[in-house]
Parts: C-alpha cells; structure tokens; sequence
C-alpha cells in the first residue's frame, strides 16, 4: 500500500530529525514534511535527511494552525495515497509502534484511526477538563459516544483514500469538523492506538499558548456540532466566542497551493 506520513513543521529544528525517522520505521512510503514560517533550520534538515522517501513542502509564511495537514493530505491524495498519518513535528516520544498501529488499520478498512490519548482516565479539571467536555460533547452529538474524548485534534492520526474522497480536503485544517463530517457520511471512525498525552513528547509551550490551544479546540468542536447539525458554523456557546488560533488560519494561502497542486497533479 502507498502510505504517506505528513509532518506539519515550523521551527522544529529540534525533532524533526527524530520524528521523521519514527514514520519511516513505522512503514510509512513516504514522509512529507510541510515546513512553513520557519526561522530555524527545520527545512534544511527536513532536505538533508538521508533517505529518498523523505519529500518536502516549503511555505515561507506561516499557514497557521492545521492548514499545514489539509495540504499535506491533498498533495498525498494527488499522488495516489492510499492512507494518510498525520504526526507532528514536535514530538520527542518513542512512537513507531504506535504509528505503525495506526498505519495497519488502513488495511482493516478504517477511514478514520485516532489516537487514544488518555487510556488511564480523563482529565475533568482546570483547563483540560473544558476541552474535554467539548470532545464528548461533539462525539455525543455526532452519535459516536463510543469514541469518548478521542479527536483528530489531539495525537497522531490517520485516513483513508476513501475519506479523501468523501470528505472536503479543506476541513482537514479544522480537525473537529473534518471528524463529524466523516461520521456523518458512514465512514468508519474508530479509535485506532492508545497512547498517554505524556508518552508522546510534545514541546512544551508557554505563556499563552496552552490557553489559546483550548479555545482553539473548544471553539471547533462547538462549530463542527453546528455544521453537523445543519446550522452555520458558530464558534460561540452562551455569550462567548471560543477563537484561540483559529485567526491564524491562513485560508488565503491553503487555497493558492491548493489551486496549484491540483494544477499541477494529473487525477488519478
């Protein structure tokens, strides 16, 4: 099978080295690593690396959070992928088995494999607890309460040609609405490997961020809910709007390569 891995990067000079290697042991075909923003020497190592399976895609400005993945998987998609794992590039943990899990269910016939991030419990306090009630929130109201606090959001995951084709590549940069989207058209969405948020090595991020992330995610899981449901894609619950990131979101720039990848890809 033609699996690719994609590796969304930016200024992760640190691991991209590592993470790179771990989804090639894993199994992967190919590895692309969409390296954007960058001011360290994320690309360099990314081009450097000694292995042809290893491929990359350079956008000088930063294409903001999840835009780097909706790329990543149409130029897989174009080149005839039959599945597609999403990894980050900042991860520092041991992850071959895991990825390699999660590769192997595309020949199960899965179309959507998530990770399992909390195998020994949720988190109910403080500011995790309030994005985990927002997973189970959406995952209840997309019938799937079977998939607990697991979102495409939250851990490496991995699709099939067949959600490619059934799902707008586009809402691959909103990954909430990409999950209910795939639910809602029969595609089989299944927690695929477990591994703990810790094992998975994820830089640290400070001041604000962290804070921004859960409103990020918060705010998507509230607009994929709305969309699921037939109504416009709302961000808000009660008087509040949950942004985060989600301003940082280049749609300007996710259209242009995609027009150009299209363009430049023949459709097999």
């Amino acid at each position: 099978m033609n699996l690719w891995c994609v590796i969304p990067a930016q200024n992760e000079e640190r691991t991209i080295a590592h993470v790179i290697g771990q989804c090639l042991a894993a199994g992967s075909t190919k590895v692309l690593v969409v390296c954007n923003g960058t001011s360290d020497r994320t690309l360099e190592l990314a081009q450097i690396y000694p292995d042809e399976r290893v491929t990359t895609f350079w956008e000088p400005e930063p294409l903001g959070i999840d835009v780097p993945r909706a790329i990543g998987a149409l130029i897989a998609y174009r080149n005839g992928a039959d599945g597609i794992l999403f990894c980050d590039g900042d991860l520092s943990g041991s992850l071959v088995t895991h990825l390699s899990s999660l590769l192997a269910t595309i020949a199960w016939g899965y179309d959507l494999s998530l990770t399992e991030c909390y195998p020994r419990g949720l988190p109910y306090g403080g500011m995790a607890g309030w994005v985990v009630k927002a997973r189970l929130d959406l995952n209840r109201a997309i019938g799937r309460q079977d998939l607990g606090a697991a979102l495409m959001s939250h851990g490496p995951s991995c699709i099939s040609r067949q959600f490619m084709e059934s799902v707008p590549y586009q809402a691959l940069a909103i990954p909430p609405l990409a999950q209910a989207l795939a639910a809602q058209q029969g595609l089989s969405v299944r927690i695929g490997a477990s591994l703990a948020h810790e094992l998975l090595g994820s830089r640290e991020r400070r001041g604000s961020h962290p804070e921004q992330i859960a409103d990020l995610i918060i705010g998507d899981c509230i607009l994929a809910k709305s969309v699921f449901n037939g109504y416009l894609p709302a961000r808000c619950a009660g008087k509040r709007a949950y942004i985060g990131l989600d301003n940082t979101r280049r749609w300007d720039l996710l259209k242009y390569h995609s027009d150009r990848i299209i363009a430049q890809t023949e459709p097999l």
